[in-house]
């Protein structure tokens, strides 16, 4: 049995929407996820800057968020819409989508966790007939879990080793790590902010003309101011035990503005900001990889548009050894693609009744199956209940 999957990401980043079209092969333990198709769609300058300031000070009415959730659903059904196309594959042939929506706001460590995802469901399953499943956080934040990071149960899919311990690393806006040994159970967690801080200097820096550091070409010009450095490495996220997950608000506009400020006390330039930040972003992810992880991995897998700053790959590869430090690339999987197959395995994973939040990834108290379900034209949701009424008896589940 193979099905064709849609996988859509979009960080807080606000850059625009990944999309993947993922065929799953199998089901329960034995399910499989390949890559066929892959595409980025930018957002508008508007809409980005729309996203930016929902996420970041959220100065906005309700009836501008409203239309916000409204326009980002559109914007994913045209990004289906745009990879169907590509891919020569007709929506009928495809079963769901899996959405992470656009995180608004994520906190798992105050008196009632939340997280709020914006972008119409109802308006996505309607433009593409297709069965749209998103809000996969809420039901592991219900129990007591972070609600992140909910992809591990796919990483161990696409890169889980026989014979060797692995890690994958995803550098995307924050840095997830997935610790993957050989024959022993998964561990993950939130690592450290990670390129929500680059990108978020580069706007400030620049007045919003550069959305972030190309190659790391900026920062590579400054020297790191030490003292700044050790001052940001007392956080106390970074010294808290897994499970865990980056407070986003803590490393938000005012956390990078006091920055800002801190570097100019040390007579920084601008250039030396963001060298700094770059050097504190590697060293947060080396410290959480040395404290956190049972053994050091053989090898360590990279994902996420981090990947892309060479400044950051150099400090990691020199904070890591002697670990072997590669993209997903080399294992079938492009870096820039992993989240996007991710939640598209999520929604697979959703239909076939299988919990996907692993109590030692994110600590709920128990698993479940997650998702929120937009149903998608009559055809294609009959044809989805009745797998999923298949599926239920006996229930499966995926050994992790």
């Amino acid at each position: 049995m193979n099905r064709l999957f849609v996988g859509l990401y979009s960080g807080p980043s606000a850059l625009g929407v990944d999309a993947a079209l993922v065929r799953v092969h199998g089901v329960g333990a034995d399910i499989t996820f390949n890559l066929e198709h892959f595409l980025h769609v930018p957002y508008s300058p508007d809409l980005r800057a729309l996203v930016r300031r929902a996420a970041g000070t959220g100065a906005v009415d309700v009836r501008t968020l409203g239309t916000l959730h409204r326009a980002l659903g559109e914007n994913y059904a045209l990004a289906v819409r745009q990879l169907l196309e590509q891919a020569r594959q007709a929506a009928p042939a495809t079963w769901a989508i899996g959405c992470s929506g656009q995180t608004i706001w994520h906190d798992a460590d105050g008196r009632f966790p939340a997280a709020l995802d914006l972008g119409m469901t109802a308006v996505l399953a309607e433009r593409t007939g297709l069965t749209a499943v998103a809000d996969f956080a809420s039901r592991d934040l219900a129990l007591g879990g972070q609600g992140s990071p909910l992809s591990a149960i796919v990483v161990s899919r696409l890169f889980r080793h026989a014979r060797e311990c692995r890690a994958h690393l995803h550098l995307g806006s924050i840095a997830s790590l997935v610790y993957l040994p050989a024959n022993e159970r998964l561990l993950g967690f939130e690592a450290a902010p990670a390129t929500m801080l680059l990108d978020g200097l580069m706007h400030l820096l620049t007045n919003g003309r550069e959305p972030f550091d190309a190659g790391g070409k900026h920062a590579v010009q400054g020297r790191c101011l030490d003292p700044l450095l050790e001052r940001w490495m007392q956080n106390h996220f970074l010294q808290q035990r897994p499970p865990k997950c980056v407070p986003r608000h803590e490393y938000g506009a005012d956390f990078l503005l006091r920055a800002i400020d801190q570097a100019k006390r040390l007579d920084g330039t601008l250039h030396d900001t963001l060298c700094t930040m770059t050097h504190f972003v590697a060293r947060s992810v080396a410290h959480a990889v040395h404290a956190y992880l049972p053994a050091a991995p053989m090898r360590i897998l990279l994902s996420g548009r981090g990947v892309r700053n060479g400044l950051l790959w150099h400090l990691l590869e020199q904070r890591l050894q002697p670990i072997v430090v590669e993209k997903t690339d080399a294992h079938g999987v492009p870096a820039e693609a992993v989240h996007a197959v991710a939640h598209a395995g999520l929604a697979a994973l959703t239909l076939d009744g299988v919990p996907t939040n692993l109590p030692s990834v994110t600590g709920a108290s128990g698993q479940r199956v997650l998702g929120q379900v937009a149903p998608g034209s009559s055809a294609n949701w009959s044809r989805c209940l009745a797998w999923m009424a298949r599926m239920s008896e006996p229930a499966r589940a995926l050994a992790a």
